[in-house]
C-alpha cells in the first residue's frame, strides 16, 4: 500500500505532537526530514520498536528537535512500516512537521486508515477495530471497561463460538442428505437432535441480540429526569450527583423554570441528567412552559428520580406526582432527612417503591441512593467480558442471522426438506461473518471507519 501520513494527537496546544506515518516507504519518508542524533545517527541502524533523538527538517530548513519511533513490518500497529515523529505540541509546528512528511512521499491519511489497513493485514477483526473508536470516544469507566473487552477480542470470540455450533449442525444435516443409508439413527430422532440444537442456537442469538440494549446505555448514556415539586430539594440532589453547583438553589419556590441538563459518572454509569421545573400551579408563562417541558420528560426517561421533602406533608401536586409516575421506572427519594421525616409520607411514597431516604444537602444517604440509581438502570445483565452488541450495524447484522435461524427452526420443526434447513443455516452464517468483518464488503468496512478521527 502507500505510503500515508497524518497528525495522531489532537490539534491544539499542548506538550508534544506525534506525525504518524504508514506503509511500505514509511522509514524512506522519515529518513527524508528526520536526522537522529542519539543513540544512532542513522535510520537504517534503528531497529523495530526503538526510539532516536534528532532534528527535523524541512527542504533544509530546521523545523523542530524531536523523537523518532521506529515500528518494523510486520509488527506494528498497522502491520506495515511505521514511523512516528513526536515533537513540539504548538499547531503550526506540527502541521510544518506533517507537510514535510507529504512533501517527502507520503499523502494525507484519511479517516481511521491506520486502523483500517490493521484490519485488512489481519491486525484486528471488524469488531475489534469497531472497539477503537468506542475506547477514543468513551466518556464514563464502564465503557472504556467495555471497548477494551471488545478491542481484546471479546465480541469475536462469542461470534466464532456461535459460528462454531452452526457450522457444526450445517455440516451434520448435509452429512445425512448425502449419506442418507449411513445414518445410525431413524429420520426422526435425527431431526429431534437437530430441534434441540437450533433451538439452542436461537436461546444464544437472543441472549446476543439483548445485550445490546446494555452496551448501548453504557456508550450515550441512561436518560434520567430529577421530578418533584417546588422545593423539595431537586436543584440540590443534582449538585450532589453532580459534584458541582450546577443548578441554581434559593428557598423561592419556582427558581427551577426550565430544565437544567448535566452528565453525571455513578459507578460504571453515565447518566444523562435533567432537573426539571418543579410542580405547581405556574406562576406565570415562562414557569408553565418549564413545567410542561418537565412532563414531557417524564415520557422520554429512563429511569425517574421523584423527589419529596419528608419534613412536609404531602401537598396535592406531591399527589399528582405520585398517580403520574404509577408504572413507571421510579426511585422515590425522600429528602431533607437532616430533619424530622413523617411517617405518612414515607407510606404514601412506598406506593412507588421502597424509597431512598436522603439529605442532599449534608449528602446523608450518597452511597444507598448510588446503589440504588445503578439498580434501577438495570445494567447489571451486561457482562462485557462476555462480548456485546455495540453498535447498530452489529445488531442488524445479528438480527439477519437470527431471522435465518429462525426460518430454520421452522423448517425443521414443519417437517420441510431437511436441505431448506441447510441453506438457511448458511445463511445465518453469512450475516454473522459479515458482523464480524469476515465477509463484509468495502461499503461496510469504509462506513465503520468513517466514525474515526483522522490519524487513528
Amino acid at each position: 500500500m502507500d505510503c500515508i501520513a497524518a497528525i495522531s494527537t489532537p490539534t491544539a496546544q499542548g506538550g508534544v505532537s506525534m506525525i504518524r506515518i504508514s506503509g511500505e516507504d514509511a522509514i524512506n519518508v522519515a529518513k527524508a526530514v528526520f536526522k537522529p542524533i542519539y543513540p544512532v545517527t542513522d535510520i537504517d541502524e534503528m531497529a523495530g520498536y526503538t526510539a532516536a533523538y534528532g532534528q527535523v527538517y524541512r527542504k533544509g530548513e530546521k523545523l523542530d528537535d524531536g523523537i523518532l519511533t521506529v515500528f518494523l513490518a510486520p509488527h506494528s500497529y498497522t502491520g506495515e512500516n511505521v514511523a512516528e515523529i513526536t515533537c513540539h505540541g504548538g499547531i503550526l509546528v506540527t502541521r510544518r512537521v506533517l507537510l514535510a512528511c507529504i512533501e517527502a512521499g507520503a499523502r494525507y491519511a484519511a479517516a481511521g486508515e491506520f486502523t483500517k489497513r490493521a484490519l485488512l493485514n489481519g491486525k484486528m477483526s471488524l469488531t475489534e477495530a469497531e472497539a477503537v473508536i468506542d475506547m477514543i470516544n468513551a466518556e464514563s469507566d464502564g465503557y472504556i471497561a467495555a471497548a477494551k473487552a471488545q478491542h481484546d477480542g471479546a465480541l469475536s470470540r462469542r461470534i466464532e463460538a456461535l459460528c462454531s455450533r452452526i457450522r457444526s449442525a450445517a455440516e451434520e444435516i448435509t452429512a445425512w442428505i448425502d449419506y442418507p443409508d449411513e445414518a445410525e439413527q431413524e429420520d426422526e430422532i435425527v431431526l429431534s437432535d437437530r430441534e434441540k440444537e437450533l433451538s439452542d442456537i436461537k436461546g444464544e442469538i437472543d441472549a446476543l441480540l439483548i445485550s445490546f440494549e446494555g452496551g448501548k446505555a453504557l456508550r450515550d448514556g441512561i436518560s434520567a429526569a430529577i421530578v418533584g415539586r417546588t422545593n423539595a430539594g431537586k436543584s440540590t440532589l443534582m449538585n450532589l450527583l453532580s459534584g458541582e453547583d450546577v443548578s441554581i438553589v434559593t428557598d423561592l419556590e419556582g427558581t427551577t423554570r426550565d430544565i437544567v441538563e448535566q452528565t453525571v459518572n455513578v459507578g460504571d454509569i453515565r447518566l444523562n441528567l435533567a432537573d426539571c421545573a418543579g410542580l405547581r400551579d405556574a406562576g406565570d408563562k415562562a414557569e408553565q412552559i418549564g413545567i410542561e417541558r418537565m412532563l414531557r420528560r417524564l415520557d422520554n426517561s429512563r429511569i425517574i428520580l421523584a423527589v419529596f421533602d419528608g419534613s412536609r406533608e404531602l401537598s396535592d401536586d406531591d399527589n399528582s406526582l405520585i398517580e403520574r409516575l404509577c408504572g413507571k421506572n421510579v426511585l422515590p427519594i425522600i429528602n431533607k432527612s437532616d430533619l424530622a421525616t413523617r411517617e405518612d409520607v414515607i407510606s404514601a411514597v412506598k406506593t412507588l417503591g421502597e424509597p431512598v431516604i436522603i439529605s442532599a444537602k449534608s449528602g446523608e444517604g450518597e452511597q444507598r441512593l448510588l446503589s440504588e440509581i445503578v439498580r434501577l438502570c438495570g445494567l447489571k445483565r451486561l457482562n462485557p467480558g462476555e462480548g456485546f452488541i455495540a453498535n447498530d450495524r452489529q445488531r442488524d447484522c445479528a438480527l439477519r442471522a437470527k431471522k435465518h435461524i429462525d426460518a430454520a427452526y421452522d423448517a425443521i420443526c414443519g417437517g420441510f426438506t431437511v436441505d431448506a434447513v441447510g441453506v438457511e443455516l448458511e445463511e445465518a452464517l453469512s450475516c454473522l461473518y459479515e458482523l464480524d468483518g469476515k465477509e463484509a464488503g468495502e461499503e461496510i468496512i469504509d462506513g465503520v471507519f468513517k466514525r474515526f478521527c483522522v490519524g487513528k
